[in-house]
């Protein structure tokens, strides 16, 4: 087959066999249209439009965060196996000097291509990897395998699938190259809080160890260790992505684990509905203070190879671009730094404004002890900034140290040291908008500015600062709401008009677009709320003549129960005229599957579907077979004229209910 040649990328087909063996269907015909059409700018409100998960997982720029933070150099080679419809690859060519791409499916690889047309150092291979693989280079520095190695057992036809791949892709690697694989951890933590496996869409499906499925696995922290062994791999280095590998915003690792508190954007449920059992957020503090963190992160990124000399990433990208910045915390001949850089060219100005502010606040804050944290170098041309690294705790770990021991006198010496420097020199016309406790470090030479991103150059309230300072500070843990016991709060603060100014833009945040995608999230409070249905008490009331009355009333008792739905039998007495069924004492909404009486369906007659029905329903609305009860003391009657029912005959009602508030 000829190969394709779309914008400077080229597609070889040697070994594609002319049929896609991978594919989602349709949904990759509009992804390859808006690579044709769109300018990779126009990829966010592209994903907000779609309302569609498939657009955000193929075309977000979050996707690039696993790998742009590694040091990838110009002079470096790079295998992207498995790469789908180019995600990562149009980072990995800006970094490298060569990328080279494998797919198995055409139709993704022109996808790659065409959003990545003006990259003249990628090239794409199609096919499987089994007839590719003898003909790739032996000299790549870096083969990425990017929610690939799970599939091992498709790639592979051994009894070792994991193993052999792995030793397949050492043969390509230059001395001192490395293998980066990011994968989910199957004993990540939110499949035990409720989210379905990733791969095969069940509830506790790699939690049980896939009993039923053979295509995909994953693994735990000790069993990817396992394979490296079998395979002599004892060069490894695990990085943990948070919330996952997929759209990460921060990458930590065994030199910079994540702090009680930190880890709080747990509901990314983006495509699939999930359970909420308990709070995420609590339950990895509790792993962290107990240093189990990295067996339940929700994914690894692991680096087979020498390790890199970055120890923490994180992406603030929920902004408008021009604020979109990268952190990295790095080694340098042995001494510890840190970068901030723009993610998109729009930051520069920013990045610059961040400078400015360093010298601005070491003008205001001359004389008084706070030092402002040096910037060592800056880089207008890329649009990067380095720090000088500053070891020490940060005030609100201090803060949360005097809660723990009680300690109000300790806290006022902190607060009152923090009050004093947030209005020294007030009057001076520039103000850290941001001068929240996380920012501040304090260690034996004194308190130390670590962060200044949020700078006006003009002159500022100190007391708003706190009141945005303290707000700030409680959003990281219940038992925090202490201090509301030792400082006056602002419990009416609304920081609204900063974050619009300062931080929101035109473009969605994450959580809005999973909320809009619109998968359920179900908590504890829903699913019992669900149960408590099999509870509800049917009253039967029955009517002889003269009306309903308490006295001609009676409970059902043990009636069937098969999955959500129950089978309510009534028997019809002599002389019975109608029969009323109270269904619980609450707001409901009642679903009717079937109705009969004895063998005979009786549904459409009663309830009404084609508007002949002749069951009461005045005191609900009706949607079809679902009855919707507001009110309390919810309730339905029963005409058995309409019914033609005599004495000795069985209602039956096959049905279910929920309660609603």
């Amino acid at each position: 087959m000829a190969n394709i040649k779309i914008g400077k990328v080229n597609i070889d087909l040697m070994h594609y066999s002319g049929k896609d063996i991978y594919s989602e269907g349709e949904i990759e015909d509009k992804l390859l249209k808006v690579a044709e059409e769109k300018d990779p700018k126009d990829y966010r409100k592209v994903i907000e439009d779609s309302e569609s998960w498939s657009y955000l997982y193929h075309l977000a720029k979050e996707r690039e965060n696993i790998v742009s933070w590694l040091p990838i150099s110009k002079n470096d080679k790079v295998l992207d196996v498995g790469a789908g419809p180019g995600a990562i690859a149009g980072e990995l060519c800006k970094l490298a000097s060569s990328v080279d791409c494998i797919d198995l499916s055409l139709k993704r690889s022109k996808i790659n291509a065409s959003r990545n047309k003006e990259c003249g150092n990628l090239s794409i291979k199609v096919g499987n990897f089994t007839d590719i693989e003898p003909d790739l280079d032996n000299d790549y520095d870096w083969i990425m395998l990017i929610g690939v190695f799970e599939y091992a057992i498709s790639y592979i036809g051994s009894e070792t699938p994991f193993e052999d791949f792995l030793k397949i892709l050492k043969k390509h690697l230059k001395k001192d190259g490395r293998i980066v694989i990011a994968i989910e951890n199957r004993l990540g933590l939110k499949y035990f809080a409720g989210c379905k496996e990733d791969h095969t869409c069940e509830f506790f499906d790699g939690i049980e160890n896939y009993k039923t499925y053979s295509h995909v696995r994953t693994f735990t922290k000790k069993g990817l260790e396992n394979i490296f062994k079998k395979v002599n791999i004892t060069n490894y280095h695990f990085y943990y992505p948070y919330p996952d590998y997929k759209l990460p915003n921060a990458i930590y690792s065994d030199k910079k684990l994540p702090l009680c508190g930190e880890l709080k954007d747990n509901i990314r449920n983006f495509d699939q509905d999930r359970l909420l059992l308990f709070d995420e957020t609590k339950a990895f503090d509790g792993l962290i203070e107990d240093g189990m963190f990295e067996e339940f992160s929700n994914s690894f990124e692991v680096i087979l190879g020498p390790d890199v000399n970055v120890s923490y990433a994180k992406y603030s990208m929920d902004r408008d671009d021009k604020y979109c910045i990268k952190t990295k915390i790095f080694e340098e001949n042995g001494v510890k730094k840190v970068e901030k850089s723009c993610i998109y060219e729009a930051g520069k100005e920013h990045i610059a404004d961040i400078k400015r502010a360093m010298e601005e606040l070491r003008k205001r804050y001359f004389g008084s002890d706070l030092d402002i944290n040096e910037i060592l170098e800056y880089d207008e041309k890329e649009g990067r900034l380095i720090f000088e690294f500053i070891e020490g705790k940060t005030l609100d770990v201090l803060i949360d140290e005097c809660i723990v021991n009680n300690d109000k006198e300790g806290f006022d010496k902190l607060f009152e040291t923090y009050k004093f420097f947030i209005s020294f020199n007030e009057e001076y016309p520039v103000f850290n908008n941001d001068f929240i406790f996380s920012n501040i470090i304090v260690n034996d030479a004194g308190w130390h500015l670590i962060d200044y991103e949020w700078v006006s150059f003009e002159k500022g309230d100190s007391k708003i600062a706190i009141k945005r300072a303290l707000n700030n500070y409680l959003l990281a843990g219940d038992f925090r709401k202490k201090i509301k016991e030792w400082v006056e709060f602002d419990s009416d603060f609304n920081d609204d008009k900063f974050i619009k100014e300062k931080v929101l833009s035109k473009n969605k945040a994450l959580s809005t677009i999973r909320h809009d995608i619109g998968k359920g999230v179900y908590d504890l409070k829903y699913l019992t709320d669900r149960v408590a249905a099999f509870d509800i008490k049917y009253q039967i009331y029955e009517d002889y003549g003269e009306g309903f009355r308490e006295e001609n009333s009676y409970f059902l008792g043990e009636f069937k129960k098969h999955g959500p739905n129950m089978l309510l039998d009534i028997k019809i007495k002599d002389g019975l005229k109608n029969l009323r069924v109270d269904p619980g004492d609450k707001p409901l909404r009642f679903y009717v599957n079937h109705i009969y009486l004895n063998d005979t369906e009786v549904t459409d007659k009663l309830i009404g579907i084609n508007k002949n029905g002749c069951m009461d329903i005045r005191s609900c609305v009706q949607v079809n077979n679902t009855f919707t009860f507001k009110k309390a003391d919810p309730h339905f009657k029963l005409p058995l004229k309409g019914l033609d029912a005599k004495e000795g005959d069985v209602l039956k009602i096959d049905c279910r209910a929920e309660y609603i508030y």
